[in-house]
């Protein structure tokens, strides 16, 4: 369980929304032609128009803008004679060979996918040729079994015959 505090009411956004859900309602009244539509479109649109005038004097505080030393440590301007300089070119450098990195593990996972894509023609060309041969096989079959029928016809015509 986390002892994250939980932030304060704002009571301008709670009018302004308390406004905006008055005109809402009001919307459907309208809509379905019930009793007080205006009323309620009145009362919900006086409302924001309040919250608009006293948020149009509200003041904020400015945001803190992000650390992106914490992200980028070569950013960090402390322990260098010429921080500017020096760590932009170590990012610089560092980025280089990052990109370096990435460009030949493309250029590996290219290759790769080029000897897979010859792999594939290989077999679907050897499965095109076991079809042609299997059809072959079929066709050779289909002759030995009519041969073998007219055979064995012949020899129970001889069987009966006698």
């Amino acid at each position: 369980m986390s002892n994250k505090p939980k932030g304060k009411l704002d009571a301008i956004t709670f009018i302004y929304g308390f406004g905006a859900a008055v005109v809402l309602v009001g919307a459907m009244f309208k809509f379905l032609g019930w009793q007080f539509a205006n009323e309620l479109f009145v009362v919900g649109l006086s409302i924001e128009a309040v919250v608009f005038l006293i948020s149009a004097f509200e003041r904020k505080t400015d945001d803190k803008e992000y650390n992106w030393e914490n992200v980028f440590p070569q950013l960090s301007q402390e322990g260098s004679e010429n921080p500017d300089k020096q760590s932009y070119g170590d990012a610089l450098s560092q980025f280089s060979q990052t990109l370096g990195t990435m460009t030949n593990e493309l250029k590996a996972v290219s290759d790769s996918l080029n000897q897979i894509k010859v792999e594939l023609q290989s077999s679907a060309q050897n499965a095109s040729e076991m079809k042609e041969k299997m059809s072959d096989f079929n066709s050779l079959m289909d002759n030995y079994n009519s041969n073998l029928r007219t055979v064995n016809d012949k020899y129970n015509q001889m069987l009966s015959s006698k």
